[in-house]
Parts: C-alpha cells; sequence; structure tokens
C-alpha cells in the first residue's frame, strides 16, 4: 500500500485556471435577495473553518497581506514554501475574502493539490485539519492510470461521507483537460451558466464510469475557478445557517471525531440537496457570462432529471437559504408531522431507509398546491467506500417520483441507474394534492441514508 501510495502522487498532473469573478455576481445568484430578507441577520460563513487547494507547485499560497484577507488567519501545512500565487489569491478573494459572500471565514487551510492527496492516504480517513467543514478546488488534474485515479476519487468520497468535509470542485473549462475530481460521487461539481465545453463523468474503472451527470449545478462566470468558490462560500453560508440552528433546524445530529457535532441541516448530502433543489433552471443574467434558456432541451435530459450541461441549473442562494430555514420535515412513514406533509421549502435527513432491520423503503412527503406553481426537488445520498485499505465501495439505488394524488398519475420521475442524485422539475396545478416518494430502486433491502431537498416557488 504504501508503494503505491507514494507512486500515485508522484504521477498526478495539475493544471490550474485564471479566476475571473464579475462584480454583481451575487444579484444572479440570489444573495443580493438574501440581503433584502435578512439584513443584518444575514449569514457570512462565521465560524466555518475552510480549506483551498491549489496547484502551482512551489507557488500555491494565496497572498495573505492582501488586504482583502486582513484578520484571516492561515495554515500551510504539506508543503515546505508558501510563495505567493495569483491565481489562488484571486480564488481565495470570491471564497472567503472582504468582499466575498461568506467574509466571515477566518480561517483557512491551505494546500498544494499533491500534498493534498498525500493527507488523504491512510487506511481509515483522518479527521480534516482545523475541524475544517469546507473545501475548494479550484484546479484540474489526473493520474497517470486509471488505478491512481481511482484511489484517489475513492479515499476523497470516503472523507466526505465519513467527516462530512464538504468539496467543491470545479470543472474543466473545456475538452481536453483531466478534471478528476469532478467524477468523483459525493462532491460538489461545478460548471459554468454558459454551458461547459466539458461535462459528464470521465471513464475511470467499473465503478467511476463514465455517463453520469456533471456538474452539479453553475453559475455565470467565465471559468470554472471562479464558479467554483461562489458555491463553496454559498455552501459556508448554510452550514453556518445550519449549525447555529442545530436542533430547531435538525431532528438530529452526529459528533465525528476531529470535527465536532454535526447537525442534520449541515451535513455535506444535506448542502448538495440544498444546493441542487433551490437552483435555478432558468436565469436573466445582468451581469457574467451565459444564461440558461433552453434546461433539458431535447438531447440534454439525464435519466436523473437534469441537464447534461447545467445540472441542477444556477445556484440560487436565496432558495437554498430557505431550504436550509425551514428546517428538517419527516415523510410521513418516519412519524412526520400532520401525516407527513410539508411546507413550500425544506429537506429530510433519513438515516435509516432500504428495508433492512425495519428500516422503511418508500417515503412519502404530501403538500397540495395553493397556485400554479414549480417543485425542484432533489434527492442526494453518498457512496460508501470501506474505512479500511480494501476501499471496497457500495451505492444502493433510489428513485423520486412525484405523484399527483388529485389525478391518481404520476407527474414525473427520476430513475437514473449510474448517479447518486434524482431530481424532479415541475409544474403545479393550483388545487391539486400531490406526494414526493423516495422510493428503492434495489430488489434486496439495505439500510441507507439520504438528504432529500425541495422548494415550490414560480
Amino acid at each position: 500500500m504504501k508503494s503505491a501510495n507514494k507512486c500515485l502522487l508522484c504521477l498526478v498532473l495539475v493544471l490550474s485556471f485564471m479566476p475571473v469573478a464579475f462584480a454583481d455576481y451575487k444579484t444572479d445568484i440570489g444573495y443580493a435577495d438574501l440581503q433584502a430578507l435578512l439584513g443584518a441577520r444575514i449569514p457570512t460563513g462565521v465560524g466555518v473553518n475552510v480549506i483551498q487547494v491549489e496547484a502551482g507547485g512551489t507557488s500555491y499560497a494565496p497572498n495573505t497581506t492582501n488586504p482583502q484577507f486582513t484578520a484571516k488567519t492561515f495554515s500551510f501545512p504539506g508543503a515546505a514554501s508558501i510563495s505567493p500565487f495569483g491565481h489562488a489569491t484571486g480564488v481565495g478573494s470570491i471564497f472567503y475574502g472582504a468582499g466575498s459572500m461568506a467574509h466571515g471565514i477566518w480561517h483557512i487551510t491551505c494546500y498544494e493539490a499533491t500534498a493534498w492527496m498525500k493527507s488523504l492516504i491512510s487506511t481509515s480517513v483522518s479527521a480534516p485539519p482545523d475541524r475544517s467543514r469546507i473545501v475548494n478546488h479550484s484546479w484540474a488534474g489526473n493520474g497517470n492510470e486509471a488505478s491512481q485515479t481511482g484511489a484517489i476519487l475513492r479515499l476523497l468520497d470516503r472523507q466526505v461521507h465519513r467527516k462530512e468535509l464538504i468539496h467543491v470542485v470545479s470543472m474543466a473549462n473545456g475538452p481536453g483537460v483531466k478534471a478528476l475530481l469532478s467524477s468523483a460521487y459525493n462532491v460538489i461539481a461545478v460548471g459554468r451558466s454558459s454551458g461547459n465545453l466539458d461535462y459528464g463523468s470521465k471513464p475511470v474503472d467499473l465503478v467511476y464510469g463514465a455517463g453520469r451527470t456533471r456538474p452539479d449545478v453553475v453559475t455565470p462566470e467565465s471559468t470554472t475557478s471562479s464558479a467554483a468558490p461562489e458555491v463553496a462560500a454559498t455552501a459556508a453560508l448554510l452550514v453556518e445557517t445550519g449549525h447555529k440552528g442545530a436542533l430547531k433546524l435538525s431532528r438530529s445530529s452526529v459528533t465525528i471525531t476531529g470535527v465536532g457535532t454535526v447537525y442534520n441541516a449541515e451535513r455535506a448530502v444535506t448542502i448538495k440537496a440544498a444546493l441542487m433543489a433551490g437552483a435555478d433552471r432558468v436565469t436573466n443574467n445582468r451581469s457574467g457570462t451565459g444564461n440558461i434558456i433552453d434546461y433539458r432541451s431535447p438531447g440534454h435530459q439525464t435519466s436523473n432529471g437534469l441537464d447534461d450541461r447545467f445540472g441542477a441549473g444556477q445556484v440560487n442562494v436565496l432558495h437554498s437559504y430557505q431550504i436550509i430555514a425551514a428546517g428538517e420535515q419527516n415523510s410521513l412513514e418516519d412519524g412526520g408531522a400532520n401525516a407527513g406533509s410539508i411546507g413550500l421549502n425544506g429537506f429530510d435527513y433519513d438515516n435509516a431507509f432500504g428495508g433492512h432491520l425495519n428500516s422503511n423503503k418508500t417515503a412519502t412527503y404530501k403538500f397540495q398546491a395553493t397556485s400554479d406553481s414549480k417543485l425542484s426537488a432533489s434527492l442526494v445520498w453518498n457512496i460508501n467506500v470501506a474505512n479500511d485499505g480494501t476501499l471496497r465501495t457500495g451505492l444502493p439505488n433510489l428513485d423520486l417520483e412525484l405523484f399527483d394524488v388529485t389525478n391518481q398519475t404520476i407527474s414525473a420521475f427520476s430513475s437514473s441507474l449510474i448517479d447518486n442524485t434524482e431530481n424532479i422539475w415541475v409544474h403545479l396545478l393550483s388545487g391539486h394534492s400531490y406526494e414526493i416518494v423516495v422510493k428503492s430502486g434495489e430488489k434486496n433491502n439495505f439500510s441507507w441514508n439520504y438528504s432529500l431537498a425541495w422548494h415550490i416557488g414560480h
């Protein structure tokens, strides 16, 4: 294992892209609307420690003397040189700088890409440094052999699931660039609202195969290096909201060694589901580059209910915040209030689903449409990677359905055999009663967890 891992680290090629952020992106992605709603109560990412990974060789660090980073603290494990790198400074400014949405982030751990990968290598997953919760990757690279790339992806997915460390990764800006991390299952892959020139997962091995929907979400930027930290900053706002809300927003929590208490509203699958369910499938951007005007048009529809170019659509900070702030709402089968009735926004984290050991194989969430409106719902679950040197994987198959109770018909159904998200975006008829239904797609019983998030609006 040691010799193989050493070889893996020596053969990783890393590339990077120059970030360019447009000044008014905050209006386009709903942050200005959130400011108008909350005023001084708006989350800033305070208390959320983060990691920034950059590809720069001996120069990979943000310029810590930049005024954008006044009063922030940085640590640099894993490499002797911490020479400033312009790309890292630009990414950091968007992620946690004074002008960022998440300007309340104060502690940042910085890694050079190869050193970061070295930090993952262990027979069992280790805690992230400084109790960090979010990692931004605005770089690309690939192992020289499929086995090396597969090992990196498994180590990454294991850390997301077992340590609730949210990894936000950029897609490649064009064909020919290998963005290996975007082919992981448990990460949040980010593209551009203009449509990526390079999208979809890449063939690695029998588990990490081609054809899965990537990206998950997009933002209106000209480079994915800028798009990723915008999503990472949004995630920081949601994590802060979920953590501060504690058991007012979540029905339970978990204590993770080296991380601390993580509530259901801030779990990695919940944040990813909230970002996807809250995203805009049609946009009218005032700045930046690109608009989504033909979501799920012929030839771009995926089996998990997304668009192969845009994923779930363009991040909307307001909608995703509303999903988390509405709190956890249990299904009918798990004793949900009012026989499983849900509000316009919300989420549910089910820690035992699949029929094994008396867990439910169906989860039902009921609501009535009081006006003609749109439902966006996203179901997210992690691939499981064994916490030992084997790195064995397991991924149950879940499906998502919208049932029109009034008409006794299925309005929408998402059933991919290869993805770990299922998604619905559908028009609702005023006065109709509906049920969002999570179903097991497996013949045999299992026990696994998921997060479901939803947003109903116009």
